[in-house]
């Protein structure tokens, strides 16, 4: 039975993997963050070195400072008056310049030019100097201007049954992002492979392929085949995005995208990893029955979209839901929902990933959807034999709902 089952999944991988649809599908999500890796790449190495003219006007003293201190990345000049400094910046001899007026500092640029200053710089030079003023009017000291500008040492602890471990907002950080990244990785996978396990049958069914198949093997050995073939093709494309993503950690590790992740794997907590790993699969897996068992009702592709309709809608609630939980974590209705077979996956990991469910309730939930799945797959097993030879023309839903009722 079991080389059977593997005979079958051998072969509706086979026959998958090497369709340009499934490539398609693989590859069209890693589009998006290549372009983005190159735009960001064409910025950085592409852009124009020049750098911008200043002039400052009237204030000699600033002028002094900013070009010791070398606080503003910039050619700077002086001018006597703000017509000066208006007509070389009319004959594009400088790019801007900087006055002082009753209410501030004022920047004016020309709109001309293609280089642009960096305003945060400028700020932060003007108020380094405006503070060494207020300094000296006040008599301090240099060790009084450091001291006021220390910041307060906060140390963050996320404290657990095991003891404290060190974390915090990184961590927090780190895992809701993994949470989020399940959440729409599931609901987009579904969207495909649910569409890809509906087609398959569909295929065999409408070419009456069906009648010949089950007349050399059980419906249970080509229940659980299928499955079990597509749901090593989404392996294939994880194992794929893996690998792309390493490749791009190393390759492209000067980047500026990729520098912003690194922090953000570093405060990943593995226990939180291994949880929604596992979470993932187990719902995949547990869709992908229930996608089955409704595909097993399809008899040609017209009716595709019928079969698919409930199991999505089903993992949109979870989907939905689990963007709530950042503004209601403590919500009783999501504290219960997210322990609901078919919505924990996406739920749950979400509450765990900012620290409103504890480490054992996160387990309770997993293994409610073990549970769940392996009650779905046996039910689903009598289900498909019945449904699998059934050629009604009633909607998806009428047959499911009449055949359920007889197997009650």
């Amino acid at each position: 039975m079991t080389h059977d089952i593997l005979l079958v999944a051998r072969q509706t991988y086979r026959v998958r993997v090497k369709t340009f649809g499934f490539w398609a599908l693989v590859l069209s999500p890693l589009f998006v963050p290549l372009i983005g890796l190159l735009v960001g790449w064409i910025v950085s190495t592409g852009g124009s070195d020049k750098t911008p003219n200043l002039a400052i006007v009237a204030q000699p003293t600033l002028y002094q400072t900013l070009k010791k201190a070398d606080l503003i990345k910039a050619k700077l000049s002086a001018v006597d008056t703000v017509d000066t400094a208006k007509r070389q910046l009319k004959q594009t001899k400088i790019d801007g310049y900087l006055r002082q007026t009753n209410q501030g500092y004022q920047l004016v640029t020309s709109a001309d030019t293609a280089v642009m200053f960096n305003e945060t710089k400028i700020q932060s030079a003007l108020t380094q100097i405006e503070l060494g003023k207020t300094a000296q009017q006040l008599k301090l000291t240099a060790a009084d201007i450091s001291r006021l500008q220390t910041p307060a040492r906060l140390t963050v602890k996320a404290q657990s049954n095991k003891g404290a471990a060190t974390g915090g907002k990184l961590k927090n950080t780190a895992n809701y992002v993994i949470a989020s990244a399940i959440g729409i990785f599931i609901f987009i996978i579904l969207s495909v492979y649910v569409g890809l396990i509906a087609q398959e049958i569909a295929n065999e069914k409408s070419s009456r392929i069906m009648e010949i198949l089950l007349a050399t093997t059980s419906t249970r050995v080509q229940y659980y085949g299928k499955i079990l073939g597509i749901f090593s093709l989404l392996i294939t494309q994880i194992m794929i995005y893996i690998i792309g993503f390493i490749g791009m950690l190393i390759g492209f590790k000067d980047n500026a995208v990729v520098k912003q992740i690194k922090p953000i794997l570093v405060g990943i907590d593995m226990q939180f990893l291994i949880f929604s790993s596992l979470m993932f699969i187990v719902g995949v897996v547990g869709y992908l029955f229930v996608a089955t068992i409704f595909a097993s009702l399809v008899n040609e592709q017209s009716q595709v979209q019928q079969a698919t309709q409930p199991v999505i809608y089903l993992a949109m609630v979870g989907y939905i839901m689990s963007f709530a939980v950042s503004s209601a974590p403590t919500n009783i209705i999501l504290k219960g929902l997210s322990f609901v077979p078919f919505i924990s996956p996406t739920l749950m990991p979400s509450r765990f990933a900012v620290e409103y469910a504890q480490p054992w309730e996160a387990w309770l939930s997993l293994s409610l959807e073990v549970l769940a799945v392996i009650v779905i797959a046996k039910f689903g097993e009598k289900l498909y034999a019945k449904n699998v030879l059934s050629y009604s023309d009633d909607r998806i839903i009428k047959q499911f709902w009449r055949n359920l009722r007889r197997k009650l």
